[in-house]
């Protein structure tokens, strides 16, 4: 089965599906056995096993060691223009050979407006309608391409709002428009917009208006989510090297040279089941016993995989282009990130106290414990290796189902009735907490999730007419230390007349063939495509009221 919602079957994908399944076997062959048991028995995951040794996750690449725009100036300038997005496709493609996971963009405006002033693009109604134009034909190409592994959609996340300068800021209104004028059910590419005191975040600052145009866009589409600058999290990082990718990871930490995203990536992660340890050790001294050695064995295969990587070549277009500004496998390895992982931690707290964590202040602070276990774990082994070890708010995507089956299956227990387990540190999508409630408490936990994490604020429906609520939860979220913050709401359309909003039946023509968009993981999919443990969750899902 696939680890994602994006994969649409073919006779090709169906073949890439049996070589899939034969890497995965052969992966878990060249593993000590004890590691690989503990895979396979789900005690904890390695993603993307397939790739095991051979290529790395994910990367937000420097696009300013790709493009040459020298070549282009003989054009035209509309072709100008046209030619610096041919040159992303291109890398796109051929990036997405080289790692398994997504493709992040630090800094999508203030790249595109290098590109277009060292063109000598002029700023002019011209010029800006063409841009406005090849940005649609990207994200119209985004959205309608499917080659990634034969198979699916590629994974893309731009990270724009903080380029103040003409081009800047109609490269990001551009971007947002698209989404206001394209097809609702166009999903791609996750876009992330960056919230900064002084740059956007104030009435008075200078791209407060396309703050207010993103918060319309979200309003309507869940896209964009928003990088908060601000908090306490992000408040020391330079806001121009912060970045986050795919559907939350977070590069950023550096024991080796500067801290930064650009030019860096995650080279592999391994995700905690939670729940079976509590299951298997229900006295909380066990379980933390139990969980210095899970995460000791977890480290253990991001060291094995770590040293099978620096003998594969399946990362050289990387290299030879220096998409990462190093010149050797031994700098990339140093300059990437490894990243240990969890899901459950409500469930895990429920089976250790018999309470639900956000209903009992002393469940609560037994939470905030176990996650900081774990970040004290790989903060101490981030010293000791010298590598840049983190701790990841894994989103769980097929594993949320398939640890809660497997765990059923040995040790049944009322927390699997539902069919999943909760991502990372949320709250249980059922809970009905209180928007500021749901983010005071996940707050505590996104300063100890270094790798990457985010929270969501659940709507019955589409907020159309309140981007109010959506700036003050952006506010308040910033307060409580949240770094990063997204916006579902159900979001349907009719395939038969294209209405979009929150139905069972098309209130305009009556049909009942509906495409159901949902956010589980990040990325905006098709429910149609969900894993059952997905199905099960979407289910459940309640408004913070």
């Amino acid at each position: 089965m696939s680890e994602n919602a994006a994969v649409r079957t073919n006779v090709v994908s169906d073949i890439f599906q049996l070589g899939v399944s034969t890497y995965k076997k052969n992966a878990l062959g060249c593993l000590p056995p004890y590691l690989a048991a503990l895979h396979q028995d789900g005690h904890f995951h390695i993603h993307d096993l397939e790739f095991y040794g051979t290529l790395y996750n994910c990367s937000i690449p420097l696009l300013e060691n790709y493009i040459d725009t020298t070549q282009f100036l003989s054009f035209s300038p509309a072709f100008r223009i046209v030619a610096v997005f041919d040159k992303i496709k291109e890398l796109i493609v051929k990036l997405a050979m080289c790692q398994s996971g997504g493709i992040g963009f630090a800094n999508f405006d203030t790249d595109i407006s290098l590109f277009l002033q060292h063109l000598k693009i002029a700023f002019s109604e011209s010029n800006i309608a063409y841009l406005s134009e090849t940005i649609k034909l990207f994200i119209q190409w985004v959205n309608t391409t499917s080659t990634r592994y034969c198979r699916e959609p590629y994974y893309l996340s731009f990270n724009l709002g903080l380029d103040t300068s003409d081009w800047g800021r109609i490269i990001t209104k551009c971007m947002l428009n698209a989404f206001e004028q394209l097809p609702t059910y166009w999903t791609r590419p996750n876009i992330i917009f960056k919230v900064k005191s002084g740059i956007n975040r104030e009435p008075y600052s200078p791209n407060y208006d396309i703050f207010q145009q993103a918060l319309a866009c979200t309003a309507r589409r869940m896209i964009p989510t928003y990088l908060l600058l601000d908090s306490s999290v992000n408040r020391n990082t330079a806001p121009f090297r912060l970045a986050v990718m795919g559907c939350r990871t977070r590069v950023y930490q550096n024991v080796s040279n500067e801290e930064t995203s650009l030019g860096r990536g995650n080279l592999a992660y391994v995700s905690l089941n939670l729940p079976r340890l509590a299951l298997e050790n229900q006295t909380i001294e066990r379980f933390y016993n139990a969980l210095e050695n899970l995460l000791r064995n977890a480290s253990d295969v991001l060291k094995h995989r770590t040293e099978l990587l620096q003998n594969s070549s399946g990362f050289q277009f990387v290299l030879q282009n220096r998409l990462w500004n190093v010149g050797s496998t031994d700098e990339f390895i140093k300059r990437g990130t490894l990243s240990i992982g969890f899901i459950g931690l409500a469930e895990t707290v429920e089976i250790l106290t018999g309470v639900k964590m956000q209903q009992d202040i002393s469940a609560f602070a037994l939470a905030v414990s176990i996650v900081s276990r774990m970040r004290h774990f790989v903060d101490e082994l981030r010293k000791t290796e010298q590598r840049n070890y983190s701790l990841i708010a894994t989103s769980g995507e097929m594993i949320s189902g398939r640890f809660c089956r497997i765990d059923k299956a040995i040790i049944p227990h009322p927390v699997h009735e539902k069919g999943f387990y909760t991502n990372s540190f949320h709250y249980e999508v059922d809970s009905r907490v209180s928007l500021f409630e749901k983010l005071h408490g996940e707050g505590q936990f996104h300063c100890l999730c270094n790798g990457g994490c985010i929270s969501y604020i659940e709507f019955q429906s589409a907020p159309l007419d309140n981007i109010l609520a959506l700036e003050d939860a952006i506010n308040f979220g910033t307060e409580q230390g949240i770094s990063y913050l997204g916006f579902n709401y159900p979001l349907d359309i009719c395939r038969n007349c294209g209405t979009s909003g929150t139905f069972e039946i098309c209130p305009a023509c009556n049909s009942s063939e509906i495409q159901r968009i949902r956010r589980v993981s990040g990325y905006l999919e098709d429910f149609d495509y969900f894993t059952e443990g997905k199905r099960n969750e979407i289910a459940k899902r309640q408004a913070n009221i």
